[in-house]
């Protein structure tokens, strides 16, 4: 009797892949054209074909706890070359965002953000949240639009009220995606045990960090190379902002508690900065860069049938980069300007920001921190040197002797 092996088939598992923009998958018939033209694939476990059976027999645990997806950097090269338009790249990125919503903390969020209507219900969080402290602060009038002299923290909410507000959404943020990343970790170690081949823990996380700081895999890619460039935009006008906002919060601090130098003289600039202040420079440089980074990416999502398919959950998260430069912008224009519109501006700016920090490891924008993680892993496994597994491979068990499917 030949052996046999129990496939316990996810069913719904699969039509979410499908609805997450895998939706040609059925076409695969496994020629693996996809993994011989794959610039990225290590040797002796190739991706992304045995993914496509995966998701194609709906085996969800191997899907979920492998960190293949993640070194997948979306080239399309194997879509290009598919005979049968299958789009393994689209099947791939599908996958990444199934992880996420199953791996997420809590898992209702993982989600929620995966469709519009989910999205616009955490949306409504902190729209009603900010709108009531706004309200409330202000002894419930806005009679501060009638002052002359705009001011968002003087006149509208304080610094220390945003800190209150946004310090928790970020913690929260944070402490949720490390509790996405354990869940990742521990499937990764199931079926990807560290070998001889790995590196040190440390060595790895200094070289994941040089790949990502370089974007070194985008170059590897054929197909989508040029998107190195949007990318690198945006991900250094991330951490521009970051500089900025530290520099900011510092220096408003700095006049909250009246540091002074020891002849009395203001240590730093008050809080809001001059145009040409360096800390002002860096903000506005780097929002610059993130505004032409996000709308590269938006623009050729709308124009290239080679970026491959963007569904919702990819639209959501660049609308709101993009609204969240928007505002930005607008918010210190208006208000330079004199209208008294910056004040609506500046609130959009809040809401956004905040849904942002609050649901970061449940968005898009957890790719980040869920392909840093099984970068570094990969490296400290070995696997990015290639670890054989094949897709009956398992830990020594016996296999059964009769094939059960269960939907």
């Amino acid at each position: 009797m030949s052996d046999r092996v129990i496939i316990n088939a996810d069913l719904k598992f699969v039509q979410g892949v499908i609805k997450a923009g895998g939706e040609d998958l059925k076409k695969c018939y496994q020629c693996s054209t996809c993994t011989v033209v794959c610039p990225l694939t290590p040797e002796g476990a190739p991706f992304p074909r045995k993914e496509m059976i995966n998701a194609q027999w709906g085996i969800k645990d191997k899907l979920i706890k492998s960190m293949d997806p993640w070194l997948c950097f979306h080239c399309n090269d194997c879509s290009e070359q598919c005979p049968r338009g299958a789009k393994p790249g689209d099947v791939m990125a599908a996958i990444r965002n199934m992880v996420i919503a199953n791996v997420a903390v809590p898992s209702f969020l993982g989600k929620a953000t995966q469709s519009i209507g989910g999205s616009l219900a955490l949306l409504l969080v902190p729209i009603i949240l900010i709108a009531a402290v706004i309200f409330g602060i202000n002894g419930g009038d806005f009679g501060f639009l009638n002052n002359p002299e705009i001011d968002f923290h003087a006149n509208m909410i304080s610094q220390l009220t945003i800190e209150i507000l946004f310090i928790p959404a970020f913690f929260f943020g944070v402490i949720t995606g490390i509790l996405g990343i354990l869940k990742l970790l521990k499937g990764l170690k199931e079926d990807y045990p560290p070998t001889e081949k790995g590196e040190a823990l440390i060595p790895a996380i200094i070289g994941t960090v040089k790949d990502v700081l370089s974007h070194s895999k985008f170059r590897e890619c054929g197909v989508n190379q040029n998107r190195n460039v949007a990318h690198m935009l945006l991900f250094y006008a991330f951490i521009g902002l970051l500089i900025t906002t530290a520099g900011v919060t510092t220096i408003y601090y700095i006049n909250f508690l009246n540091i002074k130098f020891g002849s009395g003289v203001a240590l730093v600039t008050a809080t809001p900065l001059p145009f040409f202040h360096p800390i002002k420079l860096i903000g506005n440089i780097s929002a610059l860069a993130a505004a032409i980074g996000i709308v590269m990416i938006a623009w050729r999502r709308l124009v290239s049938d080679n970026i491959g398919k963007s569904v919702a959950f990819d639209w959501i998260f660049i609308l709101n980069i993009l609204l969240i430069v928007t505002t930005g912008i607008l918010a210190q224009v208006t208000r330079v300007a004199g209208s008294q519109i910056a004040y609506l501006i500046y609130y959009c700016h809040l809401v956004l920001v905040f849904f942002l920090f609050a649901y970061m490891p449940h968005s898009k924008f957890g790719h980040m921190f869920y392909r840093a993680t099984a970068l570094v892993y990969a490296r400290y496994s070995g696997r990015e040197k290639s670890v054989g597994m094949t897709f009956l491979e398992g830990k020594q068990q016996e296999l059964p002797e009769e094939t059960k499917a269960v939907a």
